[in-house]
């Protein structure tokens, strides 16, 4: 990891007045590896898969008051491209931060989705058998936000201590229409220590496509993680509705169900989860998905990853697929198995 010194003079460059001195670190990972995914239209392979660049910096002003900033890009190894059109696509964002919690600005992860990654899924949502194939992504990640974090769960260290709570919203800003159009609002309340975590978040949404269709969601998710001995156990459960607010129907009803463990092993770490999704709308599609990993460590910053999923979908004509850039595959060229070997090198 390199860290580089911005001194006062060149910040004065640019800024009228300068009170401190900014650290700007670089850091990411790089992975490469081939995927092997069927079940679909024909057996598909792929090289390498997604990988990021952050720049942060952290600004100490004195008084116990902080300022942030994180830009961090997803793109592809082994092409060079973006993984997205937007540059900064995982976050973008600049806050401040004391005794009193934090408060950022920004493209920013939903509460939700940090719930279901950092707690509940024991791939972080990383990896061929991450939870998202199958469960609720809650957004992920939505555009003109803001978010504050209590005291007790860190933002930029990801740490928890004690009892912690995040309340967001995320602005529309649509061209036409009212100001809840594409706008969200999300929360979380939790505890955490060494050894146990425990989270409830919440978080409702709007849609909206054109005059007809007007979509609200909503999505509740329980999770929860907890050490004995070596293990890691996780737990993680979610209830997802959506209703078009024209004509009044159901568009999402269903249910999401994660059992998960990891364990040391040898140089490495190995982890499986089992997820089933429960749909109460009519043509049915449940599903459940089983998946394993083995993370073996050739350093401190590199590591090799063997990983398989596989999806069993209870009605065919409607598929979940196995569909994330560690298969190398998207949602229309995914298949319903998928088996993964990469290397990560994070810098």
């Amino acid at each position: 990891m390199k860290k580089f010194v911005v001194s006062s003079m060149v910040l004065a460059a640019s800024t009228a007045a300068v009170h401190a001195q900014s650290y700007l670190t670089i850091s990411g990972s790089v992975y490469g590896g081939l995927g092997f995914n069927s079940g679909g239209a024909a057996l598909r392979t792929a090289l390498a898969g997604t990988s990021s660049f952050m720049i942060s910096g952290k600004e100490d002003m004195g008084g116990g008051l902080a300022a942030l900033v994180k830009l961090e890009n997803g793109f592809n190894a082994d092409t060079g491209t973006t993984a997205s059109s937007t540059f900064f696509d995982k976050q973008a964002f600049l806050g401040l931060q004391g005794s009193w919690g934090t408060v950022r600005m920004g493209r920013l992860y939903t509460p939700s989705f940090a719930t279901l990654a950092l707690v509940g899924d024991p791939t972080a949502t990383y990896g061929v058998f991450t939870a998202t194939n199958l469960m609720e992504s809650h957004a992920v990640r939505l555009n003109n936000g803001i978010i504050y974090n209590s005291p007790g769960f860190n933002p930029w260290t990801y740490g928890r201590n004690g009892f912690y709570g995040a309340l967001a919203h995320y602005f529309g800003e649509s061209a036409t229409g009212g100001a809840s159009q594409n706008s969200a609002t999300g929360f979380n309340l939790g505890y955490g220590n060494s050894a146990l975590t425990l989270e409830i978040s919440h978080h409702q949404g709007n849609t909206y496509t054109n005059a007809t269709l007007d979509v609200d969601a909503k999505s509740t998710i329980l999770a929860a993680n907890y050490k004995w001995s070596k293990a890691r156990f996780f737990f993680a459960y979610s209830d997802n509705t959506a209703r078009n607010v024209i004509t009044k129907a159901k568009t999402k009803d269903n249910t999401d169900f994660l059992l998960g463990i990891s364990y040391p092993l040898g140089s490495g770490v190995l982890s499986a989860s089992y997820i089933r999704k429960n749909n109460q709308l009519l043509p049915e599609n449940d599903a459940y998905q089983i998946g394993a990993m083995y993370e073996h460590y050739l350093s401190k910053r590199s590591k090799v990853t063997l990983g398989f999923a596989k999806i069993h979908n209870r009605n065919p004509a409607r598929p979940h697929r196995v569909s994330n850039g560690y298969a190398g595959t998207t949602a229309t060229t995914a298949g319903t198995a998928a088996l993964a070997l990469g290397l990560t090198h994070r810098f």
